[in-house]
């Protein structure tokens, strides 16, 4: 299994169309933050693409932190998920979920995709110096904390989901020395 991270650009508009296409049909969370729905329009992906460049440089809304995005590709140019990477924790929210968020679209998930996903998104991390990652997944979703486990995350507290009362979410720390 050979996974890269690439920025998000134009040419991805079909895949991630496809990708989101089966996301929303499988009835599963969405995540990271920036996926949503397919676009209608090759414009409309242009919007979002550089909305996502603006994010990376901190020009968009000054409460959130500068995050960079990726679409994460396999050996066969199979668009296969996604990640961010927070330069820095903010109190909304994201002192909640930590530095990275990623993904693994439904037909790809229990085949390792979402531990290599973080590996590499750890790596781009450290270019970054962020040496000490915040990791935060749904209790629920038992997947995602064995990832942040088989990537060295340390448990540190359950806390509430700031918009689902029902839910707890699971915090790690990652030594990212």
């Amino acid at each position: 299994m050979k996974l890269i991270l690439v920025k998000p650009d134009l040419t991805y508009y079909d895949k991630y169309n496809e990708m989101m296409k089966e996301w929303r049909d499988s009835n599963t969370q969405i995540a990271p933050w920036f996926l949503d729905e397919p676009f209608n329009t090759i414009e409309e992906f242009a919007d979002f693409i550089q909305m996502l460049d603006q994010t990376e440089l901190g020009n968009q809304d000054k409460r959130f932190c500068s995050t960079t995005s990726y679409f994460v590709i396999d050996e066969n140019d199979r668009l296969i998920g996604a990640a961010s990477l927070r330069h820095y924790l903010t109190v909304e929210g994201f002192n909640t979920w930590g530095h990275i968020g990623y993904g693994v679209r439904p037909s790809e998930r229990r085949k390792g995709y979402g531990t290599e996903i973080l590996k590499l998104t750890l790596k781009e991390a450290k270019k970054k110096k962020i040496y000490k990652v915040l990791m935060g997944a749904h209790k629920s979703n038992i997947g995602s904390c064995k990832v942040i486990e088989n990537c060295n995350g340390i448990f540190e507290n359950e806390v509430n989901d700031p918009d689902d009362i029902n839910e707890k979410i699971n915090r790690y720390w990652i030594d990212n020395k």
